[in-house]
């Protein structure tokens, strides 16, 4: 059995935080239900709902109605857990609150991923960016201690994190009710997904940080040995800081001989002089080349290059670890994306399903509830 079999979750998330904490619940084995507005921003073949809509099924209703809330309280009847990130005011307007929903349903888990958390801004919209203002990520990934400018990051993991976060909630909260039968609400929020991301910057009761490497304004490293280099061809990142002896080796660069660069301190104190000479080392030949040679030498490196993520979905041993996947998407064919997140020896996730159509399971499910398919048909209709 796959660990979440048998629970089933009202996934009512918009954009990407809310549906992607869904999707890892699918993955996971759980009876995910997508409640879609019939007309649905986020479902117009776009990536975002290709990125955190598998493993589950869509049902279109409209809950400005009293029959789609009607549909939607049925459906809580069955359901272990309701989610969302709408804004809970909203929430509140529609019926479907914390509040309203464990009056129907005592033993109900319900999880709220919001932008910002409780306080002030609880109300105000917010997104990953937001969040990475926030926690100081765009700050810190521009490499701003060093000249660099804030960075508008792609992989700010907050939107994402926040889906992890949530899920991780959940599952908690599934835990606790199965040993007292009591359900909870469980709340997350982007910030609290970007102050994850920080959580290796410290502070000191006076508000100083304590020392650490920090990003140079270039932003390609955080010191000479743990950082990216141009190559006669392209790059490579090393990580190198504890094998400097055998780096030096391999790049046979006399100037590496500097009595600067003899000790550990003495490297830290000259750190920009020696990033100086490691460039121009590391121009004498192409990315392939440094890499089998410090990779022979068990210098950690890795090439950085553009294509390594679309490659690494035709490597095989990742394809049979299910890290990557392909399947065949009614609405955009075939395509690839990443596959499960966990390995597990005796319980393991399965991708139940392709990113959903809008509404593809809305005529089962109200089936199954009891609808005919006359009622189906007009409630579709007067959509």
């Amino acid at each position: 059995a796959h660990p979440l079999a048998g629970v089933r979750v009202l996934d009512m998330g918009l954009a990407v935080a809310g549906p992607f904490c869904g999707q890892v619940l699918g993955d996971l084995g759980a009876d995910v239900i997508k409640v879609n507005a019939f007309h649905d921003f986020y479902f117009q073949k776009n990536h975002i709902s290709m990125a955190c809509n598998r493993s589950k099924r869509s049902l279109c209703v409209n809950l400005k109605t009293e029959e789609g809330m009607e549909v939607l309280r049925k459906l809580l009847d069955t359901a272990d857990v309701v989610m969302h990130n709408m804004r809970y005011d909203a929430a509140i307007r529609l019926g479907v609150d914390y509040e309203s929903l464990k009056k129907l349903k005592p033993d109900l888990i319900y999880c709220h991923t919001r932008g910002n958390e409780r306080g002030p801004r609880e109300k105000l919209p917010a997104n990953d960016q937001m969040g990475a203002c926030l926690a100081g990520l765009q700050y810190e990934d521009g490499g701003m201690a060093d000249g660099g400018k804030p960075m508008w990051s792609m992989t700010a993991f907050g939107d994402t994190g926040n889906g992890f976060l949530a899920a991780n909630g959940i599952i908690n909260a599934l835990y606790h009710r199965k040993r007292t039968g009591e359900g909870q609400f469980v709340s997350t929020a982007i910030v609290n997904a970007q102050l994850l991301n920080t959580s290796h910057v410290l502070a000191r009761a006076d508000g100083t940080g304590f020392d650490r490497p920090r990003l140079d304004g270039d932003q390609t490293g955080m010191s000479a040995l743990y950082s990216l280099y141009e190559t006669a061809d392209g790059w490579i990142a090393i990580a190198a800081s504890e094998a400097w002896e055998t780096l030096k080796g391999v790049l046979g660069d006399a100037a590496l001989d500097d009595a600067r660069f003899a000790t550990r301190e003495g490297r830290f104190q000259n750190d920009k002089a020696l990033r100086a000479v490691l460039r121009d080392a590391f121009k004498a030949r192409s990315a392939s080349q440094w890499f089998a040679a410090l990779d022979a030498a068990g210098v950690p490196c890795e090439i950085s290059d553009p294509t390594f993520g679309q490659n690494l979905h035709d490597v095989e041993w990742v394809r049979e670890r299910g890290w990557t996947i392909a399947y065949h998407q009614p609405l955009v064919g075939r395509f690839e994306q990443f596959g499960l997140i966990v390995d597990l020896s005796d319980t393991p996730g399965v991708i139940q399903s392709a990113p959903v159509v809008l509404g593809d399971g809305t005529e089962a499910l109200m089936l199954e509830l009891g609808y005919s398919g006359e009622e189906i048909a007009r409630m579709h209709d007067a959509k």
